[in-house]
């Protein structure tokens, strides 16, 4: 039994198998190919995303410069030559600013827009609502009162000289003066009086008319007509939300 045993443990072991050539390279290489088209297909995904949430950003950043919202009812246009920020705006806004303002260019860039001005009042509406105004109702009262005193003083001027004239002559007379030279005096003085009248009278009315003028001409409903540049940039903002 011992013979037997130690026999038994004297036996030759089986030897391991010899790996076969290129199959550890082979296998290496898989696992690098399936890690690498991992990496990739999350680059990809990512940049992706990336792309996506820069064209959210960019979409939602963009507000109207004058009510500083993109609320979605209404697109946003970029009507005249300004960047960035201020390039953007609501049509409805524009129109409201340019009413407000009575001009038709971009005050920041002087882009003239194309647009249809119409008066906004007529022009006996437009003197009621000149007139209405406290400010403007101040100021014609004052210059109606100074009109009514200067024509008090005028006409009272006048109505001595004339009623005056004979005692004006014989007084003349008194110092040497002849008649003819009495009466081309009080002519001229009549005149003087007169002129200056007419011309503070003058004054007064287009001190009064000038700027109720130049008011009620610039005073107008501005409706912008759009460009096809704009309205094609319209279109592409539509397909553009309309894509997200």
């Amino acid at each position: 039994m011992s013979s037997d045993k130690q026999t038994i443990s004297r036996a030759p072991t089986e030897p391991p198998r010899a790996a076969t050539p290129g199959s550890g390279c082979a296998e290496e290489s898989s696992v690098n190919l399936a890690a690498n088209a991992s990496k990739v297909i999350t680059g990809h995904a990512s940049s992706a995303s990336r792309m996506q949430s820069t064209n959210l950003v960019t979409i939602g950043s963009m507000v109207c410069r004058i009510c500083q919202t993109n609320s979605g009812q209404e697109l946003l246009i970029s009507p005249c030559h300004c960047k960035g920020s201020m390039a953007y705006v609501h049509l409805s806004c524009l129109e409201r600013w340019l009413n407000q303002a009575s001009r038709c260019y971009c005050e920041l860039c002087m882009y003239q827009f194309n647009a249809v001005q119409t008066k906004r009042y007529g022009l006996c509406q437009g003197l009621k609502m000149w007139m209405r105004h406290p400010r403007n109702r101040a100021h014609i009262q004052s210059d109606l009162l100074i009109a009514l005193l200067l024509t008090a003083i005028t006409v009272g001027l006048v109505i001595v000289c004339l009623l005056g004239l004979q005692y004006f002559v014989i007084e003349a007379q008194r110092i040497g003066v002849t008649k003819l030279w009495t009466e081309i005096i009080l002519s001229v003085f009549i005149c003087v009086v007169l002129l200056g009248y007419v011309v503070t009278i003058y004054l007064l009315v287009r001190d009064q008319v000038v700027p109720w003028y130049t008011w009620w001409r610039q005073t107008v409903d501005v409706r912008l007509l759009l460009t096809p540049s704009v309205a094609k940039g319209m279109r592409r903002q539509l397909s553009k939300e309309t894509a997200l």
